[in-house]
């Protein structure tokens, strides 16, 4: 099958109106369109699209834009809470593998669990470190130290996934005292941390998240389970998981993100639909602390 042709501002236009999109304002649109893309556009049309390729008599143009302004702003937001996970979690692996093995404890294979590949890690690593050679501190340590870095510098360079990795990739005994910083198991932290790393990656990239099916299915203490009851691969779950990882930050994530959230979605009420994120009546009790 050909590759289809490109299309024109004004083609893209013509083929919403066609297919029952309606458009208030050309130009408006036309704007929009430059500035998102009509490939990622049409993602949000997805929902509203009937069977015989039409889309449902009351959309606009517009109301599409508007989420996907709100799917940019919400991705901002949790981009941001992740953040702080991440220096969190970085902060505390450091901590206990440092005190436990060494400054270069992480480099010996023996200090890892039977499933960890300590040649791909190895090779992440030097991979992160090249990405990252004009950081002064990298520098530094190259020339003072002969490019070995202790693991709190170490863990500096470490990407959202290598963190969650190297954590699955202890030994229990040690994810057993991490996880107890977060109030919670090893198999849920385990779960969590891979939650949230594929998480930050949707939103750093700018993939969409209103209306998705999530593919990983983090695990959830069985009150959340029964509270929720559904979207099991939704976003909402998603949050419920950066919630319990800030188990010691309660305010941070009230003020930070509760209240912003809540902002978020009460400035689009009247173009997004949460339940299409998972989201219950009742969220914002749930995900408050």
């Amino acid at each position: 099958m050909e590759n289809k042709s490109p299309t024109t501002y004004q083609e893209q236009i013509e083929i919403l109106r066609k297919r029952g999109c309606e458009i208030i304002n050309e130009s408006s649109a036309i704007a929009f369109l430059k500035r998102v893309n009509y490939y990622r556009f049409t993602g949000y049309l997805v929902a509203y699209k009937q069977p015989d390729g039409m889309y449902n008599d009351d959309l606009t143009f517009e109301r599409v834009a508007s989420i996907c302004v709100f799917d940019h702003e919400i991705r901002a937001l949790i981009l941001k809470a992740v953040g702080g996970i991440e220096i969190l979690v970085k902060s505390i692996i450091a901590y206990h593998h440092g005190h436990e093995y060494g400054a270069l404890g992480y480099i010996n294979a023996d200090n890892f669990n039977e499933k960890h590949d300590h040649e791909r890690f190895i090779e992440k690593f030097n991979g992160v470190i090249q990405n990252n050679i004009n950081s002064l501190f990298v520098r530094h340590h190259i020339k003072q130290y002969g490019g070995k870095f202790p693991i709190w510098t170490a863990t500096e360079l470490f990407t959202m996934s290598m963190t969650s990795i190297f954590y699955a990739d202890l030994k229990t005994t040690d994810k057993k005292v991490i996880a107890t910083e977060f109030n919670t198991d090893y198999p849920h932290l385990e779960s969590w941390l891979h939650s949230a790393s594929v998480l930050r990656n949707i939103c750093a990239h700018h993939n969409r998240l209103y209306n998705i099916r999530f593919h990983q299915n983090p695990k959830l203490p069985r009150t959340y389970i029964n509270h929720i009851g559904v979207g099991v691969y939704s976003l909402f779950k998603q949050l419920c998981v950066l919630k319990l990882l800030h188990s010691n930050l309660r305010d941070e994530w009230n003020n930070a993100f509760i209240l912003p959230l809540s902002a978020l979605i009460e400035k689009y009420t009247n173009d997004i639909n949460v339940e299409t994120m998972g989201f219950p009546n009742t969220w914002e009790i749930i995900l408050r602390w």
